[in-house]
């Protein structure tokens, strides 16, 4: 449940979204397993998972919402090989080269026949919905894997006014004078021990800085050679830390104060009130974290 990473998103309008509306709206693409005839199939499921029937999970004015995405393994070296024989069986019969449209046609048959014999896996991507702060949350920081997300939620929702988060100053630049020491850091945050710099004139050209005193005279001298910032390790307040990106977009993000260990003995507590108070405790850490992020980068970056 505690969120690894996220995608800011805030709401163009104040979010009228509620609890049993959106549960009704996100059953008419509530999760079907893929048949046998599809490679992948995505759709709403559970967020408490297996024994809950509740889509929504509605706590402290905050709602949870999670997708799950099941795709059928079909490896291109497994569809290669099936195509190179039929490929070669098909030029001997008629003697002459197999070109063009034809192998496309070979090819999309192989996969046709080897969908239903393809194992399956499946993989998770969770929505936090914060109405009153304006901002929805997404547990994901692949471009693909949003929007196939948000692309699912407008299709459930028939009115989903949001963008995401762009701020008035660039991630980069503050990023670049707080190793160079040419601006303060925030009080309410300190630097952690990773960061990348980007060369501007070549896209190739980076260092990446992994367990390091980012305050360091070595790492410092790395930010005279012209490159930028482009992500930054980062704490709040000690208890939180984070990876943010030049796109605002946060990885690696550890509740250091909040989370339970791995080995907290839950087994007496009620799972409900268990859910439940993790996801209030995760929403309140987001509801102080990115609003106060947002205003270290100069705040909402208005339409020009």
């Amino acid at each position: 449940m505690w969120f690894k990473s996220a995608s800011v998103f805030q709401f163009l309008t104040p979010c009228k979204l509620e609890p049993e509306s959106l549960e009704e709206a996100l059953e008419s693409q509530a999760f079907k397993g893929v048949n046998s005839r599809q490679l992948a199939s995505y759709g709403w499921v559970p967020p408490m998972g297996e024994g809950s029937q509740q889509l929504v999970h509605a706590t402290s004015g905050f709602m949870l919402i999670k997708a799950r995405r099941e795709e059928r393994i079909l490896p291109a070296s497994v569809i290669a090989e099936h195509m190179a024989e039929r490929i070669q069986a098909l030029e001997e019969k008629l003697d002459r080269k197999i070109r063009g449209k034809e192998k496309l046609d070979i090819r999309d048959n192989v996969v046709m026949e080897l969908t239903p014999q393809a194992f399956t896996k499946s993989s998770y991507d969770q929505v936090l919905i914060m109405p009153e702060q304006g901002l929805l949350i997404v547990d994901n920081t692949s471009d693909k894997k949003v929007d196939q997300c948000t692309s699912l939620l407008r299709e459930s929702v028939d009115n989903l006014p949001i963008k995401p988060v762009q701020t008035e100053v660039g991630q980069a630049a503050l990023f670049t004078g707080w190793l160079k020491g040419t601006h303060p850091v925030p009080k309410d945050l300190q630097l952690g021990d990773e960061c990348v710099l980007q060369d501007d004139n070549e896209i190739a050209g980076y260092i990446r800085c992994n367990k390091q005193d980012l305050t360091s005279d070595e790492i410092k001298a790395l930010s005279t050679t012209g490159k930028q910032v482009t992500r930054m390790a980062l704490e709040s307040q000690q208890t939180l830390s984070f990876v943010l990106d030049e796109n605002f977009a946060f990885h690696k993000i550890k509740f250091t104060d909040t989370a339970p260990d791995d080995g907290s003995d839950m087994a007496d507590l009620d799972p409900r009130a268990v859910f439940d108070s993790n996801v209030t405790l995760m929403a309140l850490e987001f509801s102080s974290l990115f609003p106060a992020i947002v205003e270290v980068f100069g705040g909402i970056k208005k339409d020009e």
